[in-house]
This record gives structure tokens, sequence and C-alpha cells, in this order.
């Protein structure tokens, strides 16, 4: 049993319950809001913050995905509120949604800081929404849990198995070859990206969120599963229940980004043939945790980490969905057992029996 702290704990505390005519002001807007003071006084208010968007294709879920971590809050005794963010779309941001990582790092550090709020759980996937939603939770250091958007379906055309981010540059230079025309073009329209969700490759947001997952800040196995699998809805509710008891545990972000986990990340994201952009964004978020982070931990880390893993594109057959069905995460991470997690312990890092079903996904030796 976790011990359930006193309102006066909590953070929300200096809001809501204090006597003076703050409180009595905030009580009174919370009534405008339609809330009765039985549903949030004396609970843990915890923040969702949500990148959804309609212009977002790997985030336009999260809308739903949201009353699923509300659901989870409710039932383990707190109070949730959500905060729309900005969104990061790596399709439609232009020139680069690299120009604004920074920005909805601050966007999310100052949400958290300046509302009566006593944990948060963040919403995405797009490859910088990740380490910006990270950063930004880093610098508040409340009690946080990570919902990855999952992957998307694998792509289908005629008799291909597709990968979103991969082979759309494939066929567009057999278009420019002149070995496929516009019909075939406008078939893979319909066919390379099938369902809300990231990039169903090992790309930026795959790796990204693998790495979150080794950081220890979402529930074991989280960043694989697919978008739309009921799994995702489960894992999202499984999150709401999880950061209302991180709360009462007083498990801030700081006792969870360690040195320790950043080199299982870096780990986590050599083993699986990730994307190099992860040196870039791990760095950062090691920065913004305190955390000691360089180019020489990745070099030296690398000599002795083998890839484990067969998915696209530094693999050469297997997407997401594989890798999902072969455990994940926890079945194929090389990473160390002995850092803290949201979970107060690491998954495990042996093979799990599932593994058997991954027709070679991953192997581990």
């Amino acid at each position: 049993m976790v011990d359930v702290k006193s309102p006066e704990e909590l953070r929300s505390h200096q809001w809501y319950g204090t006597d003076g005519l703050r409180s009595f002001s905030h009580r009174a807007r919370t009534r405008q809001l339609g809330y009765l003071p039985e549903e949030h006084l004396g609970k843990p208010v915890i923040a969702i913050l949500n990148t959804w968007s309609d212009i977002n294709p790997c985030h336009v879920h999260l809308r739903d995905r949201a009353q699923a971590v509300k659901r989870g809050v409710w039932q383990a005794g707190g109070f949730p509120l959500e905060f729309p963010v900005a969104t990061l779309s790596e399709t439609f941001q232009k020139p680069t949604p690299m120009l604004y990582r920074n920005l909805l790092a601050m966007e999310t550090e100052e949400l958290l800081r300046s509302y009566p709020v006593d944990g948060a759980v963040l919403m995405g996937g797009c490859d910088k929404s990740t380490p910006a939603l990270l950063m930004g939770a880093a610098s508040v250091d409340l009690p946080t849990v990570f919902v990855p958007a999952g992957p998307m379906l694998p792509g289908h055309w005629r008799n291909e198995v597709l990968g979103s981010g991969t082979d759309m540059w494939k066929y567009w230079d057999d278009r420019r070859a002149g070995l496929i025309g516009d019909c075939e073009l406008t078939e893979l329209e319909s066919g390379l990206a099938r369902s809300p969700g990231h990039c169903m490759t090992m790309g930026t947001a795959s790796t990204l969120t693998a790495a979150a997952e080794a950081l220890g800040v979402t529930v074991p196995g989280a960043s694989s599963i697919p978008a739309v699998d009921s799994g995702h809805d489960r894992m999202a509710a499984q999150s709401g229940m999880r950061i209302v008891e991180q709360v009462h545990k007083g498990r801030v972000l700081s006792s969870i980004l360690t040195q320790e986990a950043f080199e299982d990340a870096v780990t986590t994201v050599l083993g699986l043939g990730g994307s190099t952009n992860a040196v870039i964004h791990l760095i950062a978020m090691a920065g913004r945790a305190g955390a000691r982070l360089t180019l020489d931990d990745f070099d030296r880390i690398a000599r002795t980490v083998p890839v484990l893993a067969n998915v696209r594109p530094g693999g050469q057959t297997y997407l997401m969905e594989d890798f999902h069905f072969a455990g994940g995460l926890p079945a194929s991470s090389p990473a160390s057992p002995t850092c803290s997690t949201s979970t107060g312990r690491r998954s495990p890092t042996t093979p799990s029996a599932s593994s058997s079903r991954a027709r070679g996904c991953t192997t581990t030796t």
C-alpha cells in the first residue's frame, strides 16, 4: 500500500487550502468550472499536457487517449486537468520542428511551474516532442509520467509492406526514375501511412520513445504499443494511475533522470540501431536534468553494445509492430537493472517468452 499524502503536503494546497483571499478565489473559480469541492480538494492535481492537434497525424488520437489517462487518474484518487500544448508535427511544420523544440520545452516548464499541479502526464511521440516535453518537465522536477503516442500500423501497397519514414523516399525516387507513375503514386498515398501514430520504423520518434522508456519515465513496455491497439488505451489508463502513485510517493523526475538512466538510454538506442538524432536530443535532455552526457559517452558505450534489433531502417526487415509483438523493449533491452523508474524498479532485461514470435525481429546474445 502507498502512503497517501495529506492535503497539506500537496503542492496544490498552496492554491486551494490556505486561509486567504487567493485560495478563496481559486476555489470559487473551480466551482465556475463546474467541479464540486469533493472532486478535487485534498486530492493530487494531475496536469495532462497534450500535444494533440488536427494537423499532426502522429498525435491525432491523443485527444481520445487523454480520456483514458483521466480515467486512470480518477480511479487512483487524483484530479486530472488537461492542458493543450504546442504540437510539433514533423510532417507539416516548416522549415523544421527543431526550431520549436525548445519553445515547447519552455511552455511545458512554465505551465507546470505556474499552475496548481502536483504531478504531470506528458503526451507526445513525434520526434522533437519527446525531448521537448521531458526537458521542460525536468526543470520543474515534479512527479512525471510520459505517455508515448505509439507507432502507426505498417503500411501496405500491393504486395509490399511499407515503412512510412523510409519507403516514401524510395518510391519518390522510383517515380523520378520513371519506374512508377502517377497512378501508383496515388495508391501509395493511401497505403503509406494507414493509421494515427508516429512512424513505425526505428526512426527518430520510435528511437526517442524507446529512450524515454529506458530512462524510466513510462510504464514498462509502453513505447512500442501501436497507436490504435487497445493496449494503448490500457497503457494510458495505467499511466494515469501511476502518476497519482508517484505523487504520493514523492518520486520526482530528478530521482529517475540520473546519470545511470541516461547511460541506459544511450545503451538502448545503440542496441536498437536507433536514429542518430538521439545524440542531439539525449545530450540536451541530460543537460536539463543536470546529468553529464557527451559524444565520448556514446562512443564508449557503442564499443560494447551489439545491435539487437532488425528494425528498419537500420535493419532490413521488420517494423515496430513486429518489435512490439516480439516483446518490445523489456524483451530486448541491454540496459542496467539498477536504476529507478516510474514503477520504482527497472523493467526485466531478459528476453520474454513472446520473443519467439518475432520471426527474428530481435535477438539477444
